[in-house]
């Protein structure tokens, strides 16, 4: 049986042959017969060739793990932007808050809990495997903290429609309509009242500029209600009052800037942008790199 001729032989002969030298040359100097050195250099072209496949396919596999972390990273920068002030508030019947959905996240309320917030990766393998990559990286304390002071903030915020809901209610002597007094019965405030001061003091509260002024907006009509405009939405019903209860709603919307509730959302969203503009520089830099650094058990698998 001829000797069987060493792999690193043959890559010897390749090399030899890719640099110009013929394979007769190579036979002659190494002594073996032609078809042999043929046939070896063959095999060595094969097994550099397939190297090089499974290379290309290794890289092309770490290229797209990449790029579906960096996906989660994309989403969180887009999570970390702070709530509009027209954010929606709505309850279920039950009086929780119904979910909120944001981008890349969702708040919801929890019997457990209470409000939490819910990333949209979270709860997925890549989620996991971030985690993998990035074990003992601040940013997941960072999250955390995001998390708690968006929580904070919306609270804050649903602080201050209540506030604002039970001022309106001191100031003008009438209630809200509920299913046991139908707003087709007595005088009433309309819930559009409250929608209308919050939002206009939310966007006060955010910073954002907005001259709205009741006083100039609220009207009184001749068949009872108090209106937002001379045939805007309904604000309260009160035949007979309804000068008195106009100057209660102004004097309502005056003293908003002036409740716990409001400094509570000012100082709320303070929070929230310092710790989201921290989080949101982590994950810029992240994104500079151009990749998620560390390993997990698809890199490995991925390796092999």
């Amino acid at each position: 049986m001829p000797k069987k001729i060493p792999m690193i032989e043959k890559r010897e002969w390749l090399k030899d042959f890719d640099e110009g030298i013929p394979a007769a040359e190579i036979a002659k100097k190494k002594e073996k017969a032609l078809k042999v050195i043929k046939r070896g250099i063959d095999e060595a072209r094969a097994e550099r060739d397939g190297a090089a496949a499974r290379a290309e396919i290794v890289k092309n596999a770490l290229i797209k793990h990449q790029n579906q972390l960096m996906g989660i990273i994309e989403r969180l920068m887009e999570a970390a932007e702070i709530p509009p002030a027209d954010l929606e508030l709505r309850r279920e019947k039950s009086g929780a808050l119904a979910p909120i959905p944001l981008p890349a996240s969702k708040i919801v309320y929890t019997s457990d809990n209470g409000l939490v917030v819910e990333l949209s990766d979270e709860n997925t393998a890549l989620w996991g495997l971030l985690k993998e990559h990035l074990t003992r990286d601040r940013i997941w304390s960072t999250i955390k903290n995001w998390k708690d002071a968006l929580v904070n903030h919306i609270q804050a915020r649903t602080g201050l429609e209540l506030g604002i809901k039970m001022l309106i209610e001191r100031e003008t002597g009438f209630k809200f309509p509920d299913e046991k007094t139908p707003k087709s019965k007595g005088d009433h405030i309309n819930p559009f009242a409250v929608q209308l001061f919050y939002t206009v003091q939310i966007r006060k509260a955010l910073g954002i500029s907005d001259e709205t002024n009741p006083q100039n907006r609220v009207f009184v009509g001749d068949d009872g209600y108090v209106r937002n405009g001379e045939r805007g939405s309904e604000l309260a019903y009160c035949p007979g009052k309804q000068q008195e209860c106009r100057e209660a709603l102004i004097r309502a919307f005056n003293k908003i800037p002036d409740l716990p509730e409001t400094k509570k959302v000012i100082v709320t969203d303070s929070e929230l942008k310092n710790v989201s503009n921290k989080l949101k520089r982590m994950l810029e830099d992240i994104r500079l790199m151009g990749l998620i650094p560390g390993r997990c058990r698809i890199c490995s698998r991925i390796s092999l």
